[in-house]
């Protein structure tokens, strides 16, 4: 169940096989996700979800894409308007790693959090997030993306004063003796590379029905289909099947 899309998410065959590889695939689909951030965007605008400045965001949103696409288009061959494309969004794409990586490699919960102490709201975000270390004078390039621990304890507080906060945050961490992980940008890649690797192999050795990876509502269906018919039975409104289900339980609806 994702509280953020409010619905249930099954991952079927194509899944587990991205899944599976996801140590492979993360920077080449780091480098198109800006792709997928536009469609995520007009989805978002265009729900009904109550949304603030929603006209603004849309015209915001045209603006953008009618320069983007005038810019392209402005290349003399197709094949430079591809490269230009490709090329300017894996260059954002570092940013779509930036942020990743102090997510992806830390702590997460299964179940409810907040129980005792230990984990707390405040402990908690030490937990599932990482800062990433990096040098003052490339703050404008990492744009406040690598203080996601300050972040995550006060979002609504401006970039330029995420490193201040970061001080006063250590200090606090230092004198309750709580954990405060900032690793370097290329120490915090592989830390993330290696979670992803961990998360591949249980995807790889999972079968239909077990660790939620392989589900098919397709392939249900088709199982479904090609089943012999169903006949009441002796309680009026509930059918039986003939068969068993392919994996050998019996069952009425």
């Amino acid at each position: 169940w994702s509280t953020y899309y409010t619905k249930w998410v099954s991952m079927d065959g194509a899944a587990k096989v991205l899944v599976g590889n996801q140590h492979f695939v993360f920077y080449p689909m780091m480098a198109l996700a800006r792709f997928n951030l536009y469609v995520q965007s007009w989805i978002q605008l265009f729900s009904k979800e109550r949304l603030h400045y929603r006209k603004v965001e849309i015209c915001a949103m045209t603006v953008y894409c009618c320069w983007v696409v005038k810019l392209a288009t402005s290349m003399p061959t197709w094949l430079e308007v591809l490269g230009w494309l490709l090329t300017s969004h894996a260059v954002a794409g570092i940013l779509h790693v930036q942020i990743v990586i102090s997510h992806w490699a830390m702590h997460t919960y299964h179940g409810h959090a907040y129980n005792d102490e230990t984990d707390d709201w405040y402990i908690t975000q030490l937990k599932t997030t990482m800062n990433v270390d990096t040098f003052p004078m490339l703050d404008f390039v990492h744009i406040g993306l690598q203080f996601q621990i300050e972040h995550h304890l006060y979002p609504r507080l401006p970039r330029h004063n995420l490193r201040k906060a970061k001080d006063l945050v250590m200090d606090v961490c230092k004198k309750h003796d709580i954990h405060y992980h900032e690793p370097g940008f290329f120490q915090a890649n592989i830390e993330t590379i290696r979670a992803l690797y961990r998360t591949a192999l249980i995807a790889k050795q999972s079968n239909k029905g077990s660790h939620g990876f392989y589900e098919s509502a397709l392939w249900d269906g088709m199982l479904l289909a090609a089943e012999p018919p169903c006949v009441p039975c002796p309680a009026p409104g509930a059918w039986t099947r003939f068969q068993p289900p392919p994996q050998g339980e019996q069952w009425a609806a």
